[in-house]
């Protein structure tokens, strides 16, 4: 017996839909800022950060009927970008 899920999901507004996309925008930009770090970071820590966008792209995809999420895992990478590039100049001696 399978259940019936399409009685379980929320209609997905207009206002939903915009959110995610500005959400999904937001999170391309901060895209382009982890991929332009090579100029400040070496390239392992570029590579880590990259993989890390990429893991909260899939995250926003795989809630993309939650559009808070695709506004805090932006904001969450760039800390973790910012917090990177200022922990790896102040203590490892990286030239930004």
């Amino acid at each position: 017996m399978s259940a019936d899920t399409t009685a379980i999901r929320a209609p997905s507004s207009i206002a939903h839909r915009v959110a995610l996309v500005a959400g999904v925008l937001l999170h391309l930009v901060v895209g382009a800022f982890v991929l332009s770090s090579g100029l400040l970071m070496p390239a392992w820590a570029v590579v880590g950060l990259t993989l890390v966008w990429l893991a909260g792209f899939f995250a926003v995809y795989r809630h993309r009927s939650r559009p808070l999420v695709a506004f805090v895992v932006p904001a969450a990478t760039v800390a973790l970008w910012f917090l990177t590039g200022w922990a790896g100049e102040r203590f490892l001696g990286w030239n930004g």
